[in-house]
């Protein structure tokens, strides 16, 4: 068991696949970790990496995420190296923009819980929507256009919410709710994010959204923070508002404490704090501490990468997100559906499913795919959204072909390094972009080292590459669930601003000199392949144009 423990910060993280936790101490110490796996640990809900796909609809059951809460804060309560009651905040994050509609009945619930039950047996009626849109959806595209068209375009709704039309943001989904089943709409007594769904749990009550999470929906006014009510009217009519209860808070805000079920029940103080739960990415920005040139690729289910912004200047194919911390400064974001998913299907299909083999394959291709013929790929499992793209596209010399020629070996190793490539090279481009709104570049829009995490950081090979598309340094950090360590950071932030602390996040943490979780660097750009990457960028920006017209 850890020596202090004084005072402890619990942090949540409801992602695709897992629900996790992540324990620190005042110091920054991590003192215990543990997931909740839905597939394997929940396999009666039958879902395929936390998800149920079906076309373009994909959903997550919600009372599904309700028991892994319960199956966790068992795990929690049993943990002989945690001192339970000595926690003193709880935060965390939830995936991004999926949402979950409760109902009266399950809102008088909440309200009463009945202490000998679990969670699951109680909330069994609790949602009008039993089965959670999330972030894998891709089935609002009218509803997208449709939004965009009130606010003059794509570029207007960007200016306004931070991003354009998106099939995932939340503002769309409930559009397509509201539309096609008004009977579990009118139903909804309330909303909430997934983030905020956990919070509301904690408290026993309708926690309100997160104003980092909030820019996520496409309904909410990235510099105010507020609600656009014409917005919230085209997309659930006259009551929406309503179902959202309350404007949108700020990160480290006190919401109050956490219900007496989980006191009794787990054991946790009658005075611990729960805090706004953010997105998964915002709380990943946060465990990361970035400085002015950082930038963190997240490497998981889905790819994402993250920079701390000063200014708002959105565009069509990024998003611009409120900081977590920060009111007056932004979060950039690319986020992409085809991550380790994809990469994975290469591997399966090439390389006999074993990480080993696809690192091997991936060293056996030139960088470039240059050697006699051009080669390029563009891998789309899912329905991408940077670029609005699907399926998997191959060229040689710039024609399109089914598969690569050579033999066997050759093809999988083409088709290994091919993937990797892409992806990252897609990255740099839209980086490129976002960081040169103005037409000009500046000391503070040059992108100086990269902070890798998610499960796929693991793999250096994967961030060797990484290094020489960006021709940048990639460090890591220890402890892979970045999510669930930036919401232990921000409970530890509500809790002090609770008894008086005025400072920002920033400067507790540089106050504090307590950035525990130390950056390694892990790989260096090789000049002779940078070159070889910056000469591909024209090129790969044209075939992806391609691309996106033979998906349409």
């Amino acid at each position: 068991m850890a020596q202090n423990q004084t005072d402890l910060y619990l942090g949540l993280d409801l992602s695709t696949q897992q629900l996790k936790y992540t324990v620190i101490n005042h110091d920054h110490d991590i003192i215990a970790e543990a997931a909740v796996h839905f597939d394997r640990d929940l396999p009666e809900f039958h879902t395929t990496n936390g998800a149920i796909a079906e076309g373009d609809v994909v959903t997550s059951p919600t009372l599904m995420w309700v028991k892994a809460i319960d199956i966790l804060l068992e795990r929690l309560s049993k943990n002989t190296d945690i001192k339970i009651e000595n926690i003193k905040g709880i935060s965390g994050a939830g995936q991004q923009h999926g949402s979950v509609y409760w109902n009266k009945e399950g809102l008088d619930t909440l309200a009463s819980l009945d202490v000998s039950r679990t969670l699951e047996d109680q909330l069994q009626e609790a949602f009008s929507v039993k089965r959670s849109p999330i972030w894998q959806d891709a089935s609002t595209t009218s509803q997208c256009r449709s939004l965009e068209n009130l606010v003059g375009g794509p570029q207007g709704l960007a200016d306004l919410t931070g991003s354009k039309g998106y099939e995932r943001f939340t503002g769309n989904q409930i559009a397509k709710l509201y539309e096609q089943d008004r009977s579990a709409y009118d139903a909804t007594a309330r909303i909430s994010l997934v983030s905020s769904f956990i919070a509301s749990v904690l408290l026993g009550k309708l926690a309100p959204v997160d104003v980092a999470d909030g820019s996520g929906m496409n309904m909410m006014d990235i510099r105010s923070h507020e609600w656009i009510p014409s917005i919230l009217e085209h997309c659930g009519g006259k009551d929406l508002q309503e179902k959202l209860e309350s404007e949108p808070v700020e990160g480290g805000t006190n919401l109050g404490a956490i219900n007496s079920y989980f006191v009794t029940r787990y054991g946790f103080s009658s005075e611990c704090t729960i805090a706004p739960f953010t997105g998964d990415n915002p709380a990943t920005l946060v465990s990361m501490n970035l400085e002015q040139g950082d930038c963190v690729v997240s490497l998981g289910t889905s790819d994402t990468m993250l920079m701390y912004l000063p200014e708002a200047n959105p565009t069509t194919e990024s998003h611009l997100m409120s900081h977590p911390t920060n009111p007056e400064a932004y979060m950039g974001m690319l986020c992409y559906k085809n991550g380790s998913l994809t990469r994975e299907k290469i591997r399966d299909e090439y390389a006999e499913g074993d990480w080993t083999s696809f690192n091997n394959l991936l060293h056996q291709a030139p960088p470039g795919l240059s050697n006699g013929c051009n080669r390029r790929g563009y891998y789309y499992y899912m329905q991408e959204i940077i670029p609005f793209a699907k399926g998997f596209h191959r060229f040689e010399n710039d024609v399109a072909v089914d598969e690569f020629t050579g033999t066997k070996e050759e093809v999988a190793s083409y088709n290994v390094r091919a993937i990797v490539e892409s992806q990252f090279l897609s990255m740099k481009v839209r980086t490129s972009r976002m960081l040169d709104t103005h037409g000009k570049s500046s000391d503070a829009t040059q992108l100086k080292r990269i902070l890798a995490t998610g499960g796929a950081a693991s793999n250096p090979n994967l961030l060797q590459v990484l290094s020489n598309v960006f021709n940048v340094p990639v460090y890591k950090k220890q402890g892979m669930n970045s999510a669930s360590l930036g919401g232990a950071l921000l409970a530890k932030f509500a809790v002090r601003r609770l008894h008086g602390y005025s400072g920002t996040f920033e400067q507790m943490m540089e106050d504090e000199q307590r950035d525990k979780v130390a950056h390694q660097l892990v790989a260096e750009p090789q000049a002779e392949y940078t070159e070889v990457y910056n000469d591909l960028v024209e090129g790969f920006v044209r075939l992806e144009q391609v691309v996106i017209a033979n998906t349409q």
